[in-house]
This record gives structure tokens, sequence and C-alpha cells, in this order.
């Protein structure tokens, strides 16, 4: 989590500049004022998160999945799983992929889908304050052989008729058509640089090619995978 926030607050320990998000909480001045705006928890619970003084706790964390959905997978794991879509802040050293190019159109699904989830418990009116309310709202049932829907089932299809839902469907097939050009770029083909080992490869990268890590200087950014040295993207060790 602090990774997370080191990247979006813009305190990169190399001096580069931070990810750049308008949609979510731009750093600079009033970073954190502006995170507890968009995640309801308090900027001094997140500035001692930050400074260590505190613990990560539940709350904080859905709360920058939900806001950062494509690192969500990553902060519950660990893992990525950058093919879908699911990745890692540039701060985060991950294994055992090691892409971090963003989907904008995996994060744009994540997005309208959440909405479209918060939307279900508003119009069914389940009080989100009442644990056991939501449980009973959110629980799919199976009394005998077969499986029945939660209460929500009946708004869920309502809402599945609406405009909102089809435009989550044209986002999804949006997805799927980026992610057969991201495994091409990701099997080597079709990669828009083909100088591998400079920084500026990386598809998020805004920095000189000047101070350039040599153990990885052999690697694409596009590479899902570590390659060690000597060794082609895909081969196996004999």
């Amino acid at each position: 989590m602090i990774l997370l926030l080191r990247e979006q607050a813009g305190d990169l320990a190399a001096g580069g500049p931070a990810a750049q998000d308008g949609v979510t909480v731009p750093g600079g001045h009033g970073f954190w004022e502006r995170l507890a705006e968009r995640t309801g928890v308090l900027s001094r619970r997140w500035r001692k998160v930050y400074a260590r003084e505190q613990k990560v706790t539940s709350d904080m964390l859905q709360a920058l999945a939900r806001l950062f959905p494509s690192y969500a997978f990553w902060l519950a794991t660990g893992i990525t799983d950058g093919v879908n879509g699911h990745v890692a802040p540039a701060t985060a050293q991950i294994f055992p992929e090691r892409l971090h190019a963003d989907s904008p159109e995996s994060l744009a699904y994540f997005r309208a889908s959440i909405d479209l989830a918060d939307r279900l418990y508003q119009e069914a009116q389940v009080n989100a304050e009442d644990d056991g309310e939501r449980l009973y709202a959110a629980e799919r049932t199976r009394p005998l052989a077969h499986w029945h829907d939660s209460p929500l089932a009946e708004v869920a299809y309502r809402l599945a008729d609406t405009p909102e839902y089809a435009s989550v469907q044209q986002l999804w097939r949006r997805r799927e058509e980026e992610r057969v050009a991201r495994c091409r770029r990701i099997a080597g083909k079709d990669r828009n640089t083909g100088t591998r080992g400079v920084e500026t490869a990386d598809p998020r990268a805004k920095t000189s090619v000047l101070g350039v890590d040599v153990r990885t200087a052999h690697q694409n950014a596009w590479d899902l995978f570590y390659v060690p040295v000597g060794r082609t993207p895909g081969s196996r060790r004999r």
C-alpha cells in the first residue's frame, strides 16, 4: 500500500515523475486531502500508514482497491496478472511477472463495473451499515439441488436492461480486443519499440535513458516474465 501511495503522491525515490491519472488523485500539494475525499478515510490515517505509524485496515485496503482497481489484485495477493490488466504501481518490484504496462481498457471496464455494482445495492435499498442485511442481500443459497440467487436478483435483471449495463458489456468487448493486441506485444509481436533495455521502452516512463539499471538492461518493457541474461524470451532452461 505504501508503494502505491508513493507512486500516486509523486514521492519516488529515484526522483522520477509520478504516475499520472487525472481521474483519481494526482500527486502534489493537497494529495492527502484529495485522497481522503475520494476514499472516505481521514487524511491523518493515510499519513500514519505512509509513515508506518499505523497498520493498514480493511476499510483502507478496500478503498484503495476500488479507487485503483487495476492494482486491486496485486494489493490483495502481492502478485500481478498483467495480461488481464491486473498490474502493480511502477514503484513496486513484482514477481514472477514483471510487466507494469497499464491497460486503459481494463481500467475503464473495472471502474464501470464497480459503479454498476454499487448501483445494484443502492436500488435494492440495502442498508450498507447493517452487516446482517448486507449478508442476506449478497448470499446465494442451495436449499435443495439447485442454487437460488439472492434477493438482489430481481434488481440485477432490471439493471441488465439499462444502457449502463450495455455500456459495461461494450467496455468488456473493447478490453478483450485490447487484450489480443496486448498478448501479441507480450509475445514479441507488434511492439512499438525495437530497443531492449532502455527505460524509455517502459510504456509509462517519461524519463531519459540516463541511469538505466544494468541488471535489467537486456529486458523489454513488454516482457511479461523475467528473462535471464543470455536467454531469449520463452526459451526454457535445459
